[in-house]
């Protein structure tokens, strides 16, 4: 009589226990594992769009320092092999623009830079924008 006492006092899991935790675990597991990937897509995504930005501002701070003394042309082009956007492209708008009725001209000038986004198949556009005071 005293084994059997032993045996029904002894404590622990069942086998249906144990299943419906490995399911659990194995569930959460795939949602932190799914969650990783994204968020290291969207952290590469993100980087490239931020280079791309850097890239336009500097574009266009070149031509509104040199708005003064000399007008940028329009272009387009693709980035040469030694630049950190090698491949994409880019395209450079002079527009001349007025308000007020005529009053006051401006040029817009345009910078935008396109690339190609390899896991799918759109491509990906930034393009920014500013105004010089026409002399």
């Amino acid at each position: 009589m005293f084994p059997l006492m032993l045996l029904k006092n002894k404590s622990g899991f069942t086998l249906l226990e144990v299943l419906i935790a490995f399911a659990l675990l194995a569930t959460l597991l795939t949602v932190i594992i799914q969650s990783q990937a994204e968020t290291a897509f969207f952290l590469e995504k993100t980087g490239k769009q931020q280079l791309v930005q850097r890239v336009v501002m500097n574009e266009l701070s070149k031509a509104e320092r040199g708005c003064g003394t000399s007008m940028p042309t329009a272009g387009d082009g693709e980035f040469s092999g030694d630049h950190v956007l090698a491949g994409s492209h880019w395209q450079r708008e002079v527009l001349e623009e007025s308000y007020f009725l005529g009053m006051i001209q401006v040029i817009r000038i345009s910078f935008r830079v396109s690339w190609e986004n390899p896991k799918s198949d759109s491509d990906h556009v930034f393009e920014s924008s500013i105004l010089c005071g026409r002399r």
